[in-house]
């Protein structure tokens, strides 16, 4: 396996290979937030970086990581993760991640996840700093 890690300008060629991972992300976990289309968006506009992990041929796994910058830190926000072998992928790639997100500026990575999420990625280190809630409009 291996990780790639792409520049705004190499998003069109990938992209057919990161859209199905994150249409599955936005139709079993995003609540309206964002779509795949904006997805593309902001990794061509560099706002989102997105890497993709590779298994021959195959991409078993696309992420997105958006930098937030708050007045005090910055934070690499991983917008949307999906694809297969989590646990594989997380231990034989995370502490890369972590250093290419702490070489961009990032003082944490934090991520929005449904509970059984929160207790998987609990298991790398993540920990339960907020519990966000929704009022609809």
């Amino acid at each position: 396996m291996r990780l790639v890690f792409y520049k705004p300008e190499q998003i069109p060629e990938i992209w057919r290979y990161a859209e199905p991972l994150f249409q599955r992300v936005v139709d079993k976990a995003v609540h309206g937030e964002f779509d795949v289309v904006d997805l593309y968006r902001m990794a061509r506009d560099g706002t989102v970086v997105v890497c993709l992990v590779w298994d021959g041929e195959d991409v078993v796994m696309a992420t997105a990581i958006e930098f937030v910058y708050y007045p005090s830190a910055t934070a690499a926000n991983v917008m949307a993760m999906g694809g297969r072998d989590l646990k594989k992928v997380m231990d034989a790639f995370f502490d890369t991640v972590k250093r290419f997100c702490r070489e961009a500026g990032a003082d944490w990575i934090e991520c929005h996840v449904s509970r059984g999420m929160e207790r998987i990625h609990k298991r790398f280190g993540y920990r339960t700093v907020y519990r966000t809630m929704r009022m609809e409009l």
